[in-house]
């Protein structure tokens, strides 16, 4: 996986190492950041953009911030976590919200360790410390290289598709739309993006929607059919069934749990 080309030295926001016996946050969406945590012992769910997944010691988190990120449990547990100031010279969707420990990362938590030492104890070394992100960095985008028979041409097409998701989320968005936009068949990219992916096109944009839509209702307390509508969706419905068949509850049932 090639690294991403930054536009300026990235900075450190914080980093620390964190201990609790629960842990129940949602993280909201700032511009320009990337938070990357390790964990150590116990294990955390982790749920963005409809994709939820455990995260188990030697696991690790990369929330790049895009959308709210949701991080829940019960049990005793520790990481730690780096956060810096991140500004890709294009949109960067490569690494996944959690590598786990079998493709390698005990290079990555090492150098997320070193990274607080570094903060903690000469707290004036700035460079010092974004170096070491920027080795973590290429570390984590090494054990996140494609292993599926995706070319880099297919990749990139898979890329530019998300890009254009993205930005068209809160219109209606068919399949075709984003073929014709990318100059090639939806049949192809429909095959080239569960290739790499692992979902289909209309998944990913269903999931994208349906968690921005449970994330405006959960933040300002507006019902369904309001949220849905902001997001293309004109009947609620619909969108209660989809979320339903997704995720195995209802979306009005989660929201009010979260709170």
């Amino acid at each position: 996986m090639k690294e991403p080309e930054l536009r300026t030295i990235p900075t450190v926001v914080f980093a620390h190492k964190f201990s609790t016996d629960k842990h129940h946050v949602v993280l909201e969406s700032p511009y320009h950041i990337v938070e990357i945590t390790g964990v150590l012992e116990g294990s955390l769910t982790v749920r963005q953009n409809g994709v939820t997944e455990q995260a188990d010691p030697g696991d690790i988190i990369t929330n790049f911030y895009r959308s709210p990120l949701y991080v829940d449990t019960d049990k005793f547990h520790i990481h730690q976590t780096v956060c810096f100031g991140f500004d890709p010279v294009e949109p960067f969707y490569g690494i996944p919200l959690v590598t786990h420990a079998e493709r390698g990362t005990a290079q990555i938590m090492r150098l997320i360790g070193d990274i607080i030492r570094v903060r903690t104890l000469y707290p004036e070394k700035t460079l010092r410390a974004s170096g070491l992100f920027m080795q973590l960095l290429g570390e984590l985008c090494g054990c996140n290289e494609q292993d599926s028979a995706a070319s880099p041409g297919d990749r990139l097409y898979v890329k530019r598709a998300k890009e254009y998701i993205f930005e068209h989320i809160t219109e209606p968005i068919m399949q075709k739309n984003v073929a014709s936009h990318l100059g090639i068949t939806p049949e192809y990219l429909c095959t080239i993006f569960k290739k790499t992916d692992g979902r289909s096109v209309i998944r990913f944009i269903n999931e994208l929607k349906l968690e921005n839509v449970r994330n405006l209702m959960e933040t300002r307390n507006i019902p369904l059919w309001q949220a849905a509508a902001q997001y293309g969706f004109f009947d609620p419905n619909y969108v209660s069934k989809l979320y339903k068949k997704y995720y195995g509850h209802n979306v009005t049932n989660q929201s009010r749990k979260i709170k």
